[in-house]
């Protein structure tokens, strides 16, 4: 690794997993006082391509020309976001009802604040020209194959769904009909448009979600595939990638079943990690995966009801652990796929790149 990629390493892991820490006393705070923390968890999204961008900006290669105008708009939506999330820590909240559920005035102004960056990101990014867009990872590449794996990961994620209906269903409440829940949510008319509605909203927050995966997917995959090989790189990755959600599993998706809620996520991450790096090596295209975590965050909300407070305050058991690694193995299995055994990560970013 040369020095300036060292630098840049360096450079995205303070800011990914830094930054994280120094938020999470801002946050820890705000539980403390009984205050919403969504402010919080929209920004920490954004993170890890800041990381990226800054290293890109400062270290990147002069010679290659990079979306600029698209990044700072990028850096300076995720500086807004922070300042938010950390006036949410100590001015007052004003609770209101949407969809059902409650919602902070804090985690209004955030999505606000997220909802024009985005908008505007989105702009540059499409106007920047192919050159750009190409010398900083983000072509729409193989776009047909791309759609394709979208909607692979529709069914799978809908396919863990049954699975894990189906477990709980036998193992721990043989009371519930699980399984006949989901086909009610399947074949409700209001559920089916609300699935495919809420994806025309990804160029409204698509720096939340392209904040991840240009981080995880784009920048740290390669990297680790690298020095670790194809397979042992992921889910490597995706025990990082859990681990980041850290301080969000004790006291924002859970408060009580802390422990075993880490469990559940690093277990969760390793598997999406898997797929989701399988879909990046055949495609190369990084909107694609974006969208993919926008499906898999957004659908907890559709299928709740268009509740998105369903996220927080969950209680999870040890006894829904082994449930969770099989249900996980729906996307996990692809790690035996042949784009992981056959081709070594050069030949492997070679095709990405054609």
């Amino acid at each position: 690794m040369e020095k300036n990629e060292k630098k840049r390493l360096v450079l995205f892991l303070a800011v990914a997993y830094g930054l994280t820490l120094i938020m999470s006393i801002f946050m820890f705070m705000c539980f403390k006082a009984d205050k919403d923390m969504t402010a919080f968890v929209n920004v920490q999204m954004t993170y890890p391509a800041c990381g990226v961008i800054l290293g890109l900006l400062i270290w990147g290669n002069k010679e290659k020309k990079l979306p600029k105008a698209g990044f700072i708009v990028f850096l300076a939506t995720s500086a807004l976001m922070m300042v938010v999330a950390i006036a949410s820590t100590f001015m007052p909240h004003v609770m209101s009802e949407i969809n059902g559920g409650q919602i902070s005035n804090w985690n209004l102004y955030s999505q606000y604040v997220l909802m024009a960056g985005s908008v505007i990101a989105y702009i540059l990014f499409w106007v920047c020209g192919k050159e750009k867009r190409r010398n900083a990872g983000l072509s729409r590449t193989k776009v047909k194959l791309s759609i394709v794996m979208v909607v692979l990961f529709v069914a799978l994620y809908i396919a863990r769904m049954y699975v894990s209906g189906f477990l709980t269903q036998i193992i721990l409440k043989p009371e519930m009909s699980l399984i006949a829940e989901i086909n009610g949510l399947l074949t409700n008319p209001a559920v089916l448009s609300s699935a495919v509605i809420v994806l025309v909203n990804f160029p409204l927050m698509f720096i939340a979600f392209l904040g991840e995966e240009y981080g995880w997917r784009y920048y740290l995959q390669p990297i680790l595939q690298k020095k670790f090989g194809l397979r042992l790189g992921v889910i490597i990755l995706g025990v990082l990638w859990g681990a980041w959600h850290g301080v969000l599993d004790f006291i924002f998706y859970s408060t009580t079943t802390g422990l075993q809620y880490f469990t559940a996520q690093i277990i969760t991450c390793i598997a999406l990690a898997i797929f989701m790096g399988y879909a990046y090596m055949k495609t190369g295209n990084i909107w694609a995966i974006a969208m993919m975590h926008f499906i898999n965050n957004n659908y907890i909300a559709v299928f709740a009801g268009g509740d998105a407070t369903v996220i927080q305050n969950q209680t999870i058991t040890w006894a829904q652990i082994p449930i969770a690694v099989v249900q996980s193995l729906v996307f996990a299995l692809f790690i035996l796929a042949p784009i992981y055994k056959n081709k070594k990560e050069e030949e492997v970013l070679e095709a990405k790149a054609s």
